[in-house]
């Protein structure tokens, strides 16, 4: 039996009791979106609720297993007057909100050789929030940082993340503060796999969107150097024969350039270059799919195979779906080439 539970969570994701006079609402994950997604809530009574500090965890079963769906801050709500009564529509905001809303108050300057991953952590604890799951990391600043006051929290972190060859910062259903290194996606382990057939999850319909009108073919990263140090520079190229979108198939370089990019090692400053020209790549193919309910993250490997018998691999972008016992996913993938 599907059901969806909305558990009230005080301010240091603290279970308080169930959420009541829920009759309705919707949530996206957005991997691409620093703030990681979105919601809202339709309300038929709201007592108790302490709009500034209380928080809502939306959970899904699908009467075999349950996993929780997203954890959220709650805006003011939204009052309907009618002759039957009051309800309220209520805005939910994704954790990192938390951190995106706090600045710094002075400039912020770290030091040459500032260990990343620990200062990340600290800053995070700073905002208040404490659960927070680090992959441990030797990375230390090569260069000084500098940010300017009022820059947000999410900002500086995002900022050393990238340096030390980790992921941005995100936050998992549960309300957890994941900081963990990138992982290329051909070396991610598939999460699921999509099947057409008697036990296919998705639909049959699917879309597929191409855009080869600028893919580059070689990405350069950038470093900060000064008048005795040359930066570093990190080069990913697209040499591989079987691709539409390499040199090869080409015949000319079409380059992608960051400059001012922020990283420890020249291993850094490669994978840096690799991952932007993976993401330069992948808007050259969007598949949007419609499938049941899964324990997916942003940014999962997904094998899908539909009907035409092609084995294609994505990664997850993008999830929609409705609080409704009837509800599937309208899924966006990126297809890994």
């Amino acid at each position: 039996m599907i059901t969806w539970a909305f558990e009230l969570l005080d301010s240091e994701d603290q279970p308080l009791g169930t959420l009541d006079g829920v009759t309705g609402g919707s949530e996206q994950i957005v991997a691409q979106s620093v703030l990681g997604g979105s919601g809202s809530l339709q309300l038929d009574r709201a007592d108790d609720i302490d709009w500034m500090r209380h928080r809502v965890q939306v959970i899904y079963s699908d009467g075999v297993r349950s996993w929780p769906t997203g954890t959220f801050l709650l805006t003011s709500p939204e009052e309907q007057h009618t002759e039957v009564g009051v309800s309220f529509t209520v805005g939910l905001l994704t954790k990192m909100n938390v951190i995106n809303e706090d600045t710094v108050e002075d400039r912020y300057t770290l030091a040459v050789g500032t260990p990343i991953v620990a200062t990340v952590v600290a800053l995070i604890e700073s905002t208040g929030e404490k659960r927070i799951a680090a992959t441990a990391s030797t990375a230390t600043l090569t260069a000084g940082l500098t940010w300017e006051a009022g820059t947000s929290k999410l900002t500086v972190i995002n900022d050393l993340l990238q340096a030390a060859g980790y992921w941005s910062l995100w936050c998992d259903g549960s309300g957890l503060f994941r900081v963990e290194p990138y992982v290329d996606p051909a070396s991610r382990p598939v999460s699921f796999e999509f099947a057409h057939g008697q036990a296919s999850v998705h639909f049959p319909e699917w879309e597929r969107s191409q855009d080869n009108t600028s893919v580059p073919n070689r990405f350069l990263a950038i470093g900060q150097g000064d008048e005795k140090t040359p930066p570093l520079v990190g080069v990913a190229t697209n040499e591989n024969p079987a691709s539409p979108y390499s040199y090869q198939a080409r015949g000319r370089w079409i380059t992608a350039t960051e400059k001012g990019v922020e990283g420890t090692t020249q291993a850094v400053f490669d994978q840096y270059a690799a991952k932007k020209l993976a993401e330069g790549m992948t808007p050259v193919a969007r598949l949007t799919v419609t499938h049941t309910m899964l324990q997916l993250d942003p940014n999962d490997l997904v094998a899908f195979t539909p009907e035409d018998g092609r084995r294609r691999l994505a990664t997850v972008q993008r999830m929609s779906f409705n609080f409704d016992f009837d509800t599937d996913v309208r899924a966006e993938w990126r297809e890994v080439t």
